[in-house]
């Protein structure tokens, strides 16, 4: 079976005598995946557990960037910096050289990256992958207490940084940690002994080629730690098999099978970049960008006006982001004073998804631009289920199906498998998660194979999932659970609200009640009887938060866009307010 893409003709078909339903998604997939088709999937066992694995290239992340050698077009964009992919590809061939020869990195060892998404982070992850050595990515957003932490737990030999970062390292002390060399990005303040990414690129020569490694699919390839909203970041441990099926997964969702059977291979797009590359979603943007030949958009940080202006501009066909900066990026084009008709598709993730928003997208647009989500977790390495088009439309309140080598389930208390309709804990398997964290962390959230996400949720009778919120995201009021995200889902639909948070806090006969911290836009006129009354007619009474603060100052957040909850009123300096609200 051969197949094409958007511009070309037809080779040859898809034998749909294969099915009897032809052109729905399921059957579409199944003539995807068998044995000749452009995806087959095969059954390997992984660290005891069967699982359908992607019988195909990439295996590995080094496999992934290798293929980009043809590639035409530009790669990347970063304000008037533009590289073409025959420039990102000698750049990270020069890197990898100089990484290799002057640094010393050898397979096998952890180089972190700790910046703003510079194109350097790109290039370095590439050159890493392409030693076989590992990937650390280091919230950039981090304090050096914090940034600390995370090295002594990873323990990387080399750590590239920007100029805050690299103060923030010299803070940390890395060096008494096991971090031997400081890389400098877009800085000439370093340290004594610190090397400048420019100086270590001129030295490499221009004509180095490609490293002679070795990689297998079960080496390590990243450590991603998660967001630590509610406690301490765990390292996760992604393997190249993690990431390339995650890769492969994303890949087949963008494939379309046409009535008469002929396979279309979508054309190279451009994405906006929202994510930063440390977090899960920007990691799986980049690769999932470089190895079809799409174009990256990058911004120095997020601005509405300036997002709208570089769809316009570059001719963006792919924007992604958490909740608020969709929102915020549809306040801003709202009035068509931008040209964003390149747009295509709108991805929403990183936080729990208000349906209201996604309705928004398609209403806004007229139908024109799709919506699209997945779920997954940093230790999920993305891309397990995935919804998108009218299927998210017709079920705003889902999160999609499982993608072709994930499998989901509901398990209860005990760790046994639930029936659909029934609510209970997410669990996950496939050969994109992760089967251990470092040093043995949380081990009992790895059960017979599957990984146990903390997310409740339930699963309807055509596999649709449905995620109510948090294990610990849950308010226990009198015996009534309370899911957070449902009432912040509900908070967000007042049109004077920005933002939410919905937490519990002790009480002296129910246990515990429910509290929540709103952020208002400029010039609402809501007060806090007015959001409760709003929260009231929607939701249960028990669901009604018994105090309300509101504020106009912006909620404390992760990189990747969800609300840090831990000591939330404090942070805000808002713990008094909270105390005497009602």
């Amino acid at each position: 079976m051969m197949y094409h893409d958007e511009e070309g003709p037809s080779v040859t078909h898809v034998d749909t005598a294969r099915t009897t339903t032809g052109t729905t998604p399921g059957s579409a997939m199944e003539l995807l995946t068998a044995p000749g088709g452009p995806f087959p999937l095969t059954r390997r066992v992984v660290d005891g557990v069967a699982l359908e694995v992607f019988d195909r290239d990439p295996r590995t992340l080094r496999d992934a960037f290798l293929a980009t050698a043809t590639h035409a077009g530009d790669a990347v964009v970063y304000g008037e910096e533009r590289w073409t992919f025959a420039e990102q590809w000698t750049e990270v061939l020069r890197l990898a050289h100089a990484l290799r020869e002057q640094v010393g990195v050898r397979q096998g060892d952890r180089v972190a990256i700790a910046m703003r998404n510079y194109p350097e982070w790109i290039f370095t992850f590439w050159a890493t992958q392409l030693l076989g050595a590992v990937t650390v990515p280091l919230n950039a957003w981090l304090k050096p207490a914090e940034l600390a932490a995370l090295v002594a737990d990873a323990r990387p030999s080399v750590l590239v940084a920007d100029r805050e970062r690299v103060a923030a390292a010299v803070e940390a002390d890395v060096a008494a940690l096991g971090v031997r060399t400081v890389v400098g990005v877009r800085t000439d303040d370093l340290p004594q002994g610190a090397l400048a990414y420019a100086d270590l690129l001129a030295a490499a020569p221009a004509d180095a080629g490609v490293p002679d490694v070795s990689v297998d699919p079960l080496d390590p390839a990243t450590v991603l730690f998660t967001s630590g909203t509610t406690g301490r970041p765990k390292g996760a441990v992604g393997t190249h098999l993690n990431h390339a099926a995650s890769l492969l997964n994303k890949l087949i969702r963008a494939v379309r099978v046409e009535p008469d059977g002929r396979v279309v291979m979508p054309r190279p797009g451009v994405k906006l970049v929202t994510f930063p590359f440390f977090h899960i979603a920007g990691v799986n943007t980049l690769y999932t960008s470089s190895y079809p030949g799409h174009r990256m958009v990058l911004l120095h940080k997020w601005e509405a006006a300036e997002a709208a202006r570089l769809v316009e501009a570059e001719g963006v066909t792919e924007l992604s982001g958490p909740p608020f900066v969709v929102q915020t990026f549809l306040d801003e084009v709202a009035d068509g004073g931008r040209d964003v008709g390149s747009l295509t598709s709108i991805g929403l993730g990183g936080a729990s998804i208000p349906p209201h928003v996604i309705l928004r997208v398609h209403e806004q647009f007229g139908g024109r631009v799709k919506p699209r989500t997945g779920y997954g977790l940093t230790e999920s390495t993305s891309g397990v289920v995935a919804i998108g088009g009218p299927d998210w439309i017709a079920r705003p309140d889902s999160v999609g199906r499982a993608l072709p080598t994930a499998e989901v389930a509901i398990l209860d208390s005990e760790a046994r498998v639930q029936p659909a309709g029934v609510e209970g804990e997410i669990a996950l398997r496939g050969p994109q998660v992760i089967t251990a964290y470092q040093h043995g962390a949380s081990a009992d959230s790895f059960v017979g194979g599957w990984f146990r996400t903390g997310d409740l949720g339930r699963l309807d009778d055509e596999g649709y999932l449905y995620v109510s919120g948090r294990l610990k995201d849950v308010v226990i009021r009198g015996g009534e659970n309370i899911h957070c995200a449902e009432v912040e889902a509900c908070l967000t639909e007042h049109a004077d609200v920005v933002e939410a948070a919905a937490f519990g806090r002790p009480h002296p006969t129910l246990g515990e009640e429910l509290a929540a911290i709103v952020r208002l836009r400029p010039g609402a006129s809501a007060d806090a009887d007015a959001i409760r009354a709003h929260v009231a007619a929607r939701l249960a009474a028990f669901k009604v938060p018994a105090r309300v603060v509101l504020t106009e100052i912006g909620l404390p957040r992760t990189a990747s866009g969800k609300i840090l909850k831990l000591g939330i009123a404090d942070e805000m300096g808002l713990a008094e307010a909270l105390e005497s609200a009602g």
